[in-house]
Order: C-alpha cells, then sequence, then structure tokens
C-alpha cells in the first residue's frame, strides 16, 4: 500500500475556501468533456498592498490583526506547477499564467483571514467530526506509526493534526454563516432564472487550431471545418464524421457534448449553438474559440430547467455571491507583500 503524500494528507482533512465555494456551487456544472467549459472566479483585490519582497524565499507574507502568513517561494512554485500542467500549450498564455499567479495569491489571502476569524469568533467545534475526519486519514496508512512517520516528516503531529482538522471545520461552519445571509428566491424569480437557463444538446467536431497556431494551421482548419459542413448537408451523418475527423475527446461518442447551459459553454460556442432553432440544425459556418473551429449540430433543442432545481440553483448562485460580498469585506483588513521576482501578477490592477 503507497503512503500518501503530505499533499494527500491535507487533501483528505481540508474543508478550504475553494472546496467551500464547490460545494455552494452544487460541486460545479457538468461540464462537456471537450473542454469547452468556461469558468469564472474572483479574482479581485480587495486587500491593501504592501512594500514588495526581496527575500527571494518568501513569495506573499500576509498581515492582519490575525498575525500573519508567509507563503515560501518553493511551495508558490510547487502550487502554479499543479496549476499549469493541467493547461495545453494553447492556453499557457502570459495573460493566462498571470491570472494563475493572481489567483493564488488572493487565494492565500483568503486562507489567512478565514482561519483568523473562525479562530478569533471560537466557533465550537465537534469533537465527534473531528475524530471522524482522522479516522479516514488514519485508514490511508497501514499502521499508526507510518502515519506518524509521514507527519513527522513534514514537522507535524497526531495532536497538530487534529488541531488542523478542528481548525478547518470552524472555516467551514464561518463559510455557512457567511453564505446564509443569502435571500430567498421569489417564485417570479425561480421562473425567470428557469427560462433564462434553458439546457440545449448538441454535437461538436473540433479541429483544433489555438490561439498561438500559425495562420497556415488556421487556414487549413477553417477550411477543414467548411468542408464538413457541406458534407453535413449533403447527407453524410455528423456522428461518423465526428468520429473519423474531430480532435476532441468526444469524438468517441459521436461529438456528443450532452446537455448544457448558456454559462456551460465558451462564448462563440454558446452564441451559435443557442442559435440554432430546431433539432439536427447544423450552424452555417465553422465556429472558433480558443480550442479550433466548431462544426456544430443541435441534437436537442432543449427546455426550462426544472423549477426545483432551478430554485436549488439559484439559491446557490445568491449564497455565492454573499458569501462573496462577505469575504472581499473581511479582505479589506489583510496588507500583503509579494515578491514581483516570483508572483508574475498586476495586484494593482
Amino acid at each position: 500500500m503507497l503512503t500518501p503524500s503530505l499533499r494527500q494528507l491535507r487533501q483528505l482533512c481540508s474543508l478550504s475556501v475553494l472546496a467551500t465555494m464547490l460545494l455552494l456551487a452544487g460541486c460545479g456544472n457538468s461540464g462537456s468533456p471537450d473542454a469547452t467549459s468556461s469558468s469564472t472566479s474572483s479574482s479581485g483585490i480587495p486587500f491593501e498592498l504592501g512594500e514588495p519582497l526581496s527575500d527571494t524565499t518568501l513569495a506573499v507574507v500576509v498581515a492582519s490583526e490575525y498575525d500573519s502568513d508567509t507563503l515560501l517561494t518553493q511551495e508558490f512554485d510547487r502550487q502554479i506547477q499543479m496549476r499549469t500542467q493541467r493547461l495545453s500549450p494553447d492556453q499557457r498564455s502570459p495573460d493566462t499564467l498571470q491570472a494563475i499567479h493572481k489567483n493564488l495569491v488572493r487565494r492565500f489571502v483568503e486562507g489567512h483571514m478565514m482561519r483568523g476569524k473562525a479562530v478569533a469568533e471560537d466557533f465550537e467545534v465537534d469533537s465527534t467530526r473531528v475524530s471522524q475526519r482522522l479516522s479516514q486519514i488514519r485508514k490511508q496508512y497501514q499502521s499508526q506509526d507510518q502515519l506518524k512517520k509521514q507527519l513527522a516528516q513534514n514537522n507535524m503531529t497526531l495532536d497538530s493534526l487534529r488541531s488542523l482538522i478542528a481548525d478547518r471545520l470552524r472555516t467551514q461552519e464561518l463559510q455557512r454563516q457567511m453564505a446564509e445571509q443569502a435571500q430567498k428566491p421569489t417564485s417570479e424569480e425561480v421562473k425567470k432564472f428557469s427560462k433564462e437557463n434553458m439546457r440545449i444538446r448538441a454535437q461538436h467536431i473540433l479541429l483544433r487550431a489555438g490561439k498561438n497556431a500559425s495562420q497556415a494551421k488556421v487556414d487549413s482548419a477553417r477550411k477543414a471545418a467548411a468542408a464538413l459542413i457541406d458534407s453535413t448537408k449533403a447527407g453524410t451523418g455528423f456522428a461518423a464524421l465526428a468520429r473519423r475527423h474531430s480532435e476532441g475527446p468526444s469524438a468517441s461518442k459521436g461529438g456528443d457534448l450532452g446537455f448544457f447551459t448558456k454559462d456551460q459553454m465558451v462564448d462563440p460556442f454558446t452564441e451559435a449553438a443557442f442559435a440554432l432553432s430546431d433539432s439536427g440544425d447544423v450552424a452555417p459556418d465553422p465556429v472558433r474559440t480558443r480550442f479550433g473551429f466548431h462544426v456544430i449540430r443541435l441534437t436537442n433543442a432543449g427546455e426550462p430547467m426544472d423549477t426545483s432545481k432551478a430554485r436549488q440553483q439559484l439559491m446557490q448562485k445568491r449564497q455565492r455571491e454573499a458569501y462573496d460580498k462577505e469575504l472581499d469585506k473581511l479582505l479589506q483588513d489583510a496588507t500583503v507583500r509579494t515578491n514581483p521576482d516570483i508572483v508574475n501578477a498586476k495586484l494593482s490592477e
């Protein structure tokens, strides 16, 4: 049995700001299998910026009434590597990398302020829940001694691990209280939200030509996509074309993307897909996104979202907004210093 790494250990007991935001969001969207989904996250900086750091071993230092926290350069670089390795070469633009740096700084500051406030307000922690979490972690190890050895390698003990779990549970309770300030939607608001979040189903054929593709590659992909549209007009089966020509993960499924809402796809794709009115319609022209050129076919014109689901999602949306609003207020009391040689982000914007 493999010994879990410290990162895995912390993931097992962690109830971080990001995890709770995902919980409030209903664990995210179902997503499409072709990375056409769009995602947004708050990356503003309501906190105060202090003098730049000159010590190259330090990436970020945050100070507040709750003391201070330091993010070492080594850990910062590890986190950046974890995030960037998930990106395709076409996605690793300077703007994207800068956004990742900026987001990581914000998340670090959020963690500091949320932990500090949760401890300062002395939220009660159910000892049973702490024990349950600790038990989950112990099950990942062959023995108690193996767990202790792993903890010791990271300057931790069972007691400090228990304290860490308790801190995470306090933070979770604070997050819930902040989100609960959201106002419940009315029946009319739910009805409107249901109509605005209609789901449709579509297939697509993706011919890759990313942002940094050569002009020859772009022209070739556009021409090939146009030829595929002509083939569909001539009666060739769309699924067969997708299996043969698509360069996206859904190719094996005949290009099927399943059901999706407007906010689950990048804008050019969304506009083209939702402009189609009847099942079987194919977009008249290739649609370009940052992934390349898409040939899009509508397979289900859709229907309004179920009202019970609409009510739930609208409430979750308001909870996120309430949480974000309270969090921004909290972050205003933090002062952040970064090392410009390490953190490549324009935090003043």
